[in-house]
């Protein structure tokens, strides 16, 4: 897809064409993931934690999105911490409900949710 930049308004709008873009390359991804029958749940947040797209209600799609963010900030700093060349790619959390994954992206990020499968340790 051709980005006609005489017809852009501002930087803002070749921002929502950019990330428009960027999630119509992830969609067929999310919905591979969300046929799974173990996923509760997908959550495409923009870069401020806010719910773009849920199949979960928007309170608890908001929750987890301001929740993953600053998780994702504090490990992030974590890692560069004890490497600084080195970064978080998918944080992942596991309760005895829930399994969380998060994916970070520069526009967006991504939010699984799946029922936590039963280990022996």
């Amino acid at each position: 897809m051709k980005v006609l930049s005489n017809l852009l308004k501002d930087s803002r709008d070749e921002w929502l064409i950019n990330t428009t873009i960027s999630l119509n390359a992830v969609n067929p991804i999310v919905d591979r993931i969300m046929e799974d029958e173990s996923v509760e749940g997908v959550v495409m947040t923009n870069k401020d934690g806010s719910p773009i797209l849920t199949n979960i209600n928007v309170m608890g799609a908001t929750n987890y999105g301001t929740a993953m963010r600053r998780l994702g900030f504090m490990a992030q700093a974590g890692v560069k911490e004890i490497d600084p060349f080195d970064e978080v790619l998918i944080l992942r959390l596991k309760t005895q409900k829930l399994e969380v994954m998060a994916a970070h992206h520069s526009e967006f990020n991504v939010i699984v949710l799946q029922h936590s499968r039963v280990s022996k340790f």
